[in-house]
């Protein structure tokens, strides 16, 4: 077999991935399959488990037992912390907010010097040095000055630059919560353009939305995956059918 026929690497895989908490079912049973440098996007509605299945994805959430989940090679929950090197979160309520009181540039550093060994000394982060590090994310929109102040960024920014931040660990992995918190869809358009560049890079990406036709509503590349979340004691999670979405190429889906 040639380099060109090799098969692409599985980033996540799942077989029966479930969560129950005290009031009965958080989400699955989920059989998940995504590929290295694909986009995933994960439907559900409010209280369906969006959440709760990306951070598990993340390694930052354990399911129940007896599952079979395999992402990025690493078996989990047994190897929560390998997975959680190399897996990124953006977008989560209460996880990774930004405070609107500081500047960009403060918010950069802090996490540059969360990511540093103690003994580095993080410098101050110029325009120059803000815009080669969020260059990939922020593509072809202008970056936010170091010097704005988060709360006058408006939702786009925002997003961007929440996964901006995430990007810094260099993962392989980001899982993308609540997309559509970005509501006027000309301006969603954007971010999934972005998150379609990222996986273009090889890196997998794994958003969630309520919104039921949001791909189809949209202009993508290549048709990302879907995920469809039910709620309720007999929860399942569907893969959307290759025909069921309307892009330049088919879905992939199984």
């Amino acid at each position: 077999m040639t380099a060109q026929q090799q098969p692409t690497p599985t980033a996540v895989r799942a077989r029966g991935l479930s969560l129950h908490g005290k009031r009965g079912v958080v989400y699955g049973p989920v059989d998940l399959d995504i590929e290295a440098g694909e986009l995933a996007v994960v439907h559900g509605p409010q209280g369906g488990g969006r959440s709760s299945l990306l951070l598990t994805l993340a390694g930052r959430m354990k399911p129940d037992a007896g599952a079979d989940l395999l992402v990025l090679g690493e078996p989990l929950p047994r190897c929560r912390r390998a997975v959680q090197r190399r897996a990124a979160i953006a977008g989560f309520a209460g996880i990774d907010d930004l405070d609107e009181s500081v500047t960009v540039g403060v918010l950069v550093r802090e996490r540059l010097a969360w990511l540093a060994p103690w003994y580095r000394r993080v410098p101050r982060v110029t325009q120059a040095t803000f815009e080669r590090l969020v260059g990939p994310v922020y593509g072809p929109r202008p970056v936010p000055r170091v010097d704005s102040v988060v709360w006058d960024l408006d939702e786009v920014d925002v997003m961007l630059l929440r996964l901006a931040l995430a990007t810094l660990q260099a993962p392989e992995l980001v899982v993308v919560d609540d997309v559509d918190q970005v509501h006027d869809s000309v301006r969603r358009q954007l971010v999934w353009s972005r998150l379609e560049a990222l996986t273009g890079a090889g890196t997998t990406v794994v958003a969630s939305v309520a919104s039921l036709d949001e791909v189809r509503r949209f202009t993508w590349t290549r048709a990302p995956r879907q995920v469809f979340l039910a709620t309720g004691p007999h929860a399942t999670a569907e893969l959307a059918a290759p025909d069921s979405v309307s892009a330049a190429t088919p879905a992939h889906a199984r």
